[in-house]
């Protein structure tokens, strides 16, 4: 014979044969699987708070790397660059010229 109280406002239960404690024990596994779902989710929803909030500093970072980056880039920089590029590109071209020329030279070397 056993007898549980849940509070002094709710009702008593009352297990006296094995009816009684079948209903006890499945109100009990109700009950923890209830909390274990209940687990579940708390876990999975902190996990997609976690990646949320990660995806937020990412994108934070990327912002201000592209704010400096822009900040960065005046019209003096980039006139300089293009100069700079120009630059090499008038080395390439003589080199490739110096190339060709060594190359006729051979043909022409190779033809007598």
């Amino acid at each position: 014979y056993v007898s549980v109280v849940m509070a002094a406002s709710a009702p008593v239960v009352v297990a006296h044969d094995p009816q009684g404690w079948s209903n006890v024990t499945r109100f009990a596994a109700m009950a923890v699987g209830k909390l274990a779902t209940a687990e579940t989710r708390m876990r999975s929803r902190g996990a997609c708070l976690l990646v949320k909030s990660v995806s937020k500093a990412q994108e934070r970072a990327a912002q201000d790397a592209f704010e400096r980056l822009l900040g960065g880039a005046d019209l003096g920089s980039a006139a300089q660059a293009r100069e700079e590029a120009e630059a090499t590109l008038d080395k390439l071209r003589k080199l490739v010229d110096l190339f060709d020329a060594d190359i006729q030279g051979m043909m022409a070397k190779l033809d007598k």
